[in-house]
């Protein structure tokens, strides 16, 4: 019995971008066993979507100006679990996956939770 023909990398990672817009919540395993392949292909399916995409947004604007390097800043890597949860947050409010949206959800997030603590620990 022969084995059905292997799926291309281009066909492949329009399933995962497919699957994933559907639910970005999926991790890399739920969506390998949908797609019968490994779980660290579909990780490096995601990444090359997250470069063409970034490849493909839109710049700031020139008017946005850099921070300078003195100023206070918290600098994030957006690990795969992390990334999972920033697209919930985004879908939440229907929004693009660009940094700035990254931004505003992750400031969003920790405004939330420090005002949820401060209400709870107000006597």
């Amino acid at each position: 019995m022969s084995q059905p023909p292997a799926m291309t990398v281009d066909v492949r990672q329009s399933l995962v971008r497919q699957l994933i817009e559907q639910d970005p919540t999926l991790s890399a395993r739920k969506i390998a066993g949908q797609i019968g392949v490994g779980k660290d292909t579909v990780r490096r399916d995601l990444e090359a979507i997250r470069r063409e995409d970034a490849a493909a947004a839109p710049q700031p604007a020139p008017s946005e100006p850099e921070p300078a390097p003195d100023d206070d800043r918290l600098v994030l890597v957006l690990d795969e679990p992390l990334r999972q949860a920033l697209a919930v947050l985004r879908a939440s409010r229907a929004r693009p996956d660009t940094h700035r949206e990254n931004v505003a959800a992750a400031r969003a997030a920790i405004r939330a939770m420090a005002d949820t603590i401060t209400e709870q620990t107000r006597p």
